[in-house]
């Protein structure tokens, strides 16, 4: 895996250097500042893996310098951890915001570095694997004739829209919340009921479209809440966001579709598809008792994929 690291301190990066070659991480290059990574980055002569950048750079900061780092075609997907002493929530939000995949402690813990390291080389190659799979497939034959390079359940990327991240860096984001941010989020999903009816008569392109809207209506919605999300396939959105009650899920899901009516038709070629939402009631990560994160984001699809199979909107469960 081909490392690049960005920090504007020389013994930081020496540091780095020395712990990622023991933990078999060899192929490290470095950059005193945002400006030296980006040329790195432009002139195509290596194509790096893993970006390692420090929050905090005179000039330009990581923050800046990973949103630059996310119009750069090659880089949309690589894994992008930052590196900071900040644990204040609206940092870690910018980051994640501005497209980082993860949030590390600069406290140089070999071990805990080496868990990002590693959980990020998983990730280039599960997105290796899936292009390859494109790559060599026909893609699923579907209703109608269409095909997808994308199956229903895959985790497809939605570009453009605010506060929408991968699904591996929601979670990512979750752990770096502390006791209190973590106390007053709650975790919700949203699931297009109507996904296979949608998926067997709309082109790829139509089906991107009506997955888009219903991340632009999300953001709508709950704006005001403050909120991250990501996609999880077959139609549902997890929805990380400040604590809401169950009268306030009711008026979540009526705006959510309001708003979804006026944004059809997806093309000038189909004709109107109506997209039909459900909201499911927020899950409340406990504080005492640790638990994944992903496995409380099952949880959440569970729950509205529940209440879809029931005709529901809304189950009378809290968790």
């Amino acid at each position: 895996m081909k490392i690049l690291a960005a920090d504007d301190d020389e013994f930081t990066l020496e540091l780095l250097t020395m712990m990622s070659e023991r933990l078999g991480f060899s192929d490290f290059t470095t950059a005193l500042s945002g400006e030296m990574a980006l040329k790195l980055l432009y002139n195509g002569n290596v194509q790096f893996d893993c970006l390692l950048i420090d929050v905090k750079m005179p000039d330009m900061d990581g923050i800046e310098l990973c949103s630059i780092v996310r119009t750069i075609p090659a880089y949309r997907n690589t894994p992008i951890i930052m590196l900071t002493t900040v644990k204040e929530r609206s940092f870690i939000d910018r980051a994640f915001k501005a497209g980082a995949t993860d949030y590390a402690n600069k406290s140089f813990d070999v071990v805990e570095l080496g868990s990002h390291l590693h959980m990020a080389e998983e990730v280039i190659v599960a997105q290796r694997a899936a292009k390859s799979a494109r790559a060599t497939s026909n893609g699923p034959r579907l209703g109608f004739g269409h095909q997808h390079p994308f199956e229903l359940c895959d985790m497809v990327p939605i570009e453009g829209v605010d506060g929408l991240i991968a699904y591996s860096a929601l979670g990512n984001y979750m752990t770096q919340l502390s006791h209190s941010g973590l106390g007053g989020s709650q975790i919700m999903a949203v699931k297009v009921k109507n996904i296979e009816v949608i998926d067997a008569c709309a082109s790829s392109e139509e089906r991107l479209c009506v997955l888009t809207n219903v991340a632009d209506a999300i953001g709508d919605v709950f704006r005001t809440n403050g909120y991250m999300m990501a996609y999880a396939g077959n139609g549902a959105f997890v929805i990380v966001t400040r604590k809401v009650n169950r009268a306030q899920t009711n008026d979540l899901q009526d705006e959510l579709q309001k708003r979804l009516d006026v944004k059809t038709p997806v093309s000038d070629q189909l004709s109107p598809i109506d997209i039909e939402i459900s909201l499911g009631n927020p899950i409340r990560p406990s504080t005492s008792r640790p638990e994944r994160i992903l496995k409380i984001f099952d949880r959440a699809i569970k729950r509205v994929e529940s209440q879809v199979e029931k005709g529901n909107d809304h189950s009378s469960q809290l968790g």
